[in-house]
């Protein structure tokens, strides 16, 4: 249980050190107890509220190297425009309750507003979760990338295609 609350903790905490110049920024407090019990709460008790999308990246690069301690992590973010015909990452990462089993979850990439492939996200794990859908950019202008359980949109990111 150590573990868990361990992780929870610094999962909402954001403990992460920004370099300036050389110089490490000063870390931030800890979450607050009801922050914490919130999230132990959901953690133990939570499956059947779903999971909780932590984050959507569009991505160039994903790092998928078996010993690489950046693994499962977008290390290429898109940052502005990309070519034609550039695969594009779809990253996510996930919060999941203990016992979770999701399989409603999709990720769709849409040209212009019509959607152009829908792609299964299974999410049986727990804790966090890192997963990551392709799609190559075969046509110029906007692209979305949105997150959809139950009909529901999560979250949604763009990429312009010139």
């Amino acid at each position: 249980m150590h573990r868990f609350t361990a992780a929870a903790v610094i999962l909402l905490a954001t403990f992460a050190l920004a370099q300036d110049a050389g110089t490490a920024a000063p870390a931030q407090p800890p979450p607050s107890a009801d922050e914490v019990r919130r999230v132990l709460d959901y953690y133990f008790n939570g499956k059947d509220r779903g999971p909780t999308l932590v984050e959507l990246k569009a991505c160039l690069k994903v790092d998928g190297a078996k010993d690489s301690p950046t693994r499962f992590e977008c290390i290429e973010e898109v940052k502005g425009p990309v070519k034609l015909n550039t695969n594009v990452h779809g990253w996510m990462t996930w919060f999941l309750p203990k016992g979770s089993n999701y399989d409603d979850v999709v990720l769709q990439f849409s040209h212009e507003g019509t959607v152009r492939s829908t792609i299964d996200v299974k999410l049986d794990q727990e804790m966090r979760a890192r997963t990551w859908r392709s799609q190559n950019m075969s046509k110029k202008g906007k692209w979305t990338i949105s997150v959809v359980r139950a009909g529901t949109v999560l979250g949604t990111t763009t990429v312009t295609v010139e």
